[in-house]
């Protein structure tokens, strides 16, 4: 396959605005709101330790719209960026402000918006958030206030503290599932300060010394993806199989959206470091194709993307290869269908966006089609738009400017696999030496959005 580097066009970005401190973000982002000068100094704005580490952004989704970007980002707040519609006719670059933002008292462990999100109807839109050792909160992205429309508990029956859950999806209109430690909650939006209306959990008992005695998949559960409806065998069903991913490198796939029986687990440990050789540790996502035929299983620290056929349980069909992404830290990765099969598109450390055309048509390892310097530091998310033009990206990693380092580099431990997941440790071991200049460089901790 040619390889070959293009070049999208630049459309919009938030420029430097949080290229800096979280303290001196603050500034920048009010007087870019109020048009003003600089007036207050960065010492006034720091509130905490943290906010002397740079505000890098964790992730950025488009809404189903289309219209709208929900940004989570280092200083704990879920931005909401609206895209003016002559965005395309601009022939200059132009200057993302936020339209919202929502401050919550604790890290926003993921976020995902409504299902039926429509701009033009304030009552759609919705988004979940879960800040860490807190209530699940549901927020309208429209609202000027960080205040919850409804909140949702998910409480440890032994200890009664807050799980924080690792993944989120909505598998209806009045539903939505979280993923946390072996344990996948079922919540109705209609019943706000209450539970689950049901629990599933991934082994049968977290009491036996095998966790579960060998059946069904431990681990807390870090990703979750519902197969297009379409696809679904049984033709008197309108929802798909779930597949669930977890820190300990398992993937479950659950009938019914989840609400069914267990089809299948397994361990794609074997088929990383030995077969595709791409290494791993823990799933960050679990995404589909359009046809629902494969699944995409996406790790942190690997150096690729595997594809299994799900009509052939644990079936490895072909794997991407040359992803640089050997980091604690998320780096997201989306799909599009193409004409000539499968799209991927998958941010690295390097601040390079991959693409892989083509995806599905054949076996065997498979190298990038074509690539671009997005940023200059890592890409936490590559996001294309439902249309196939425009693309979204967001980047950043945690650091300290004051010291230099990247404050988790070093930080390789098995802390994915425990309860206390809170910022998974993904955050935490962000990047490696790449950081280790960092003071002497202005960090790019921006959004920006491309025209293909």
């Amino acid at each position: 396959m040619e390889n070959f580097t293009k070049t999208p066009r630049l459309l919009a970005s938030t420029e430097d605005t949080y290229s800096c401190t979280i303290a001196e973000s603050r500034i920048r982002e009010s007087n870019l709101k109020d048009g003003t000068e600089e007036l207050e100094t960065v010492a006034a704005k720091i509130e905490n330790a943290e906010d002397l580490e740079v505000n890098y952004f964790k992730s950025a989704q488009w809404t189903p719209d289309g219209t709208t970007l929900l940004t989570s980002s280092a200083d704990n707040t879920i931005r909401t960026f609206i895209l003016p519609p002559t965005l395309l006719e601009s022939s200059s670059s132009q200057i993302l402000t936020p339209y919202t933002t929502h401050t919550l008292p604790t890290p926003i462990n993921c976020l995902t918006p409504y299902p039926y999100f429509n701009l033009s109807d304030p009552s759609t839109t919705l988004y979940l958030s879960t800040p860490s050792n807190l209530p699940i909160r549901l927020l309208n992205a429209l609202n000027p206030l960080s205040a919850p429309l409804a909140t949702y508990n998910l409480i440890s029956p032994t200890t009664e503290a807050y799980y924080t859950p690792s993944s989120l999806l909505w598998s209806s209109q009045n539903h939505f599932l979280a993923g946390t430690d072996c344990l996948i909650a079922l919540f109705d939006v209609s019943r706000s300060g209450q539970g689950p209306v049901t629990r599933l959990p991934t082994i049968p008992s977290k009491r036996h010394k095998m966790k579960g005695g060998g059946v069904g998949m431990r681990g807390i559960v870090s990703a979750m993806s519902q197969q297009p409806s379409s696809s679904a065998e049984d033709a008197d069903s309108d929802v798909g199989m779930l597949a669930a991913g977890t820190w300990t490198r398992w993937v479950g796939l659950y009938d019914m959206g989840g609400l069914g029986g267990t089809v299948a687990t397994w361990s794609v440990a074997g088929a990383a470091d030995v077969d595709a050789r791409i290494g791993g540790t823990g799933v960050t996502e679990t995404k589909w194709s359009a046809c629902g035929r494969y699944l995409f299983v996406v790790e942190r620290k690997s150096k690729g993307v595997l594809v299994y056929d799900v009509r052939v349980t644990g079936k490895l069909v072909c794997w991407l290869v040359g992803r640089d992404a050997d980091t604690n830290q998320r780096l997201g990765v989306d799909l599009f269908p193409g004409e000539n099969g499968t799209e991927v598109w998958a941010g690295c450390a390097d601040g390079v966006v991959k693409v892989w055309e083509g995806v599905g048509m054949t076996e065997g390892p498979l190298e990038r089609s074509w690539e671009w310097r997005a940023h200059d530091d890592p890409v936490s998310s590559t996001i294309v738009h439902s249309s196939g033009t425009v693309v979204a990206t967001c980047s950043g990693q945690r650091s300290s400017p004051a010291i230099g380092n990247s404050s988790g580099g070093s930080e390789d431990s098995d802390e994915y696999s425990s309860e206390e997941d809170s910022e998974d440790s993904e955050d935490s071991g962000s990047i490696s030496t790449r950081s280790s200049s960092l003071s002497f460089r202005i960090p790019d901790n921006s959004i920006k959005v491309w025209s293909l």
